[in-house]
């Protein structure tokens, strides 16, 4: 399967540095295949991160300020991140939406912040529960995406990759079927193709770990995995990206 592959690690509000000096020892540089690795670990430890890590993982950060600068207490802008060798940001992650009020013209802002600073945007999209159980799905998704992707964005080389998490599968244990996963993410590539005729790599990010991720990335339309769980082990993140290379090899 000629398509390449990205995995990408959320550790959320999760480390340490014993925790980063061990997960690097078990994931060194021997561990690199044909695929992308990305780890978003807290802002504290980008450093600690870019210092321990293999040159091969691409480190991203877990969020971004819509702002430059100013009285922003907590936040971080795109140029701190950049200074701090970040290549990836995650934006619009459900937690953010949910836990901070973001809002889709919130995420399109940040999603500038990062195309300024030359940052890779990783775009979260998906629904509740309550929304696809009431058949909003594509109608919700569809929303967030149009609000904040446009002709003009995506024509520029910015690295975009989408990620569909849905709300109702992270950190509940639930998963959607990998056939339920590619509708959406077909659908998503069906949005996007209006736009520009440059295809965008569409992650998903619902509880994606050892014993499923075969079966997910076997799907059409999925190009990695945004994990949460499951990457804080690193034994099992790095069969996640192991899995992912003998499907691309196979």
């Amino acid at each position: 399967m000629d398509k390449k592959f990205y995995i990408a690690a959320n550790w959320k509000m999760n480390a340490s540095l014993s925790f980063i000096n061990d997960y690097f020892s078990f994931l060194d540089s021997k561990a690199e295949n044909s695929n992308e690795m990305i780890i978003c670990p807290p802002d504290i430890y980008l450093q600690s991160l870019i210092k321990t890590a293999p040159s091969f993982i691409k480190t991203g950060a877990q969020n971004i300020s819509s702002h430059d600068a100013g009285a922003y207490t907590g936040e971080c802008s795109g140029e701190m991140l950049a200074d701090n060798s970040v290549q990836y940001v995650i934006i619009g992650h459900s937690e953010r939406r949910q836990y901070h009020q973001e809002s889709n013209e919130d995420i399109k802002l940040k999603l500038l912040k990062a195309i300024d600073s030359n940052i890779s945007p990783i775009l979260c999209v998906g629904e509740s529960r309550e929304e696809r159980e009431s058949d909003q799905t594509f109608d919700v998704i569809n929303k967030q995406i149009r609000s904040v992707l446009d002709n003009d964005i995506l024509s520029k080389d910015i690295g975009l990759l989408i990620a569909y998490e849905p709300i109702w599968a992270i950190g509940t244990g639930l998963t959607a079927t990998p056939e339920m996963a590619n509708d959406v993410h077909s659908f998503i590539h069906s949005i996007v193709s209006e736009m520009i005729s440059n295809s965008i790599p569409i992650l998903y990010g619902g509880s994606m770990k050892e014993s499923n991720a075969k079966d997910l990335l076997e799907m059409e339309h999925i190009h990695g995995g945004l994990i949460g769980g499951a990457s804080l082990d690193a034994s099992e993140f790095l069969n996640i990206y192991n899995i992912a290379e003998e499907i691309r090899n196979g």
